[in-house]
C-alpha cells in the first residue's frame, strides 16, 4: 500500500471529530481540544502531555468559551466525590 499523500492526510484529518478533554494532575488543570478518531484516543493524547492525570473526553461541540469553566468546575467535582 502507498503511503498517504498530503490531500489525503489533510482529508484523514479533517474527518476526526472534535473531543474537549478535562483533565486534571498535580501539575495542571482544564480542558483542551483535540482531534482524535474517538475519545480513548483523544484522552490518551492529553496523557502524553500530563502523565498520571486524571482525563475525560467528551464531544468538543457541547463546551464552549462560555459554558467550559462551568463544566470543568462540575467534572472537577466529580472526582473529589
Amino acid at each position: 500500500m502507498a503511503p498517504l499523500g498530503y490531500k489525503q492526510c489533510v482529508f484523514t484529518t479533517l474527518l476526526m471529530p472534535p473531543f474537549a478533554v478535562f483533565f486534571a494532575d498535580e501539575a495542571a488543570v482544564g480542558v483542551t481540544r483535540v482531534e482524535a478518531p474517538d475519545a480513548a484516543t483523544a484522552e490518551a493524547m492529553v496523557m502524553e502531555d500530563h502523565p498520571g492525570a486524571r482525563v475525560h473526553a467528551v464531544d468538543g461541540a457541547t463546551v464552549t468559551e462560555e459554558n467550559r469553566v462551568r463544566l470543568l468546575g462540575a467534572w472537577l467535582r466529580q472526582q473529589c466525590q
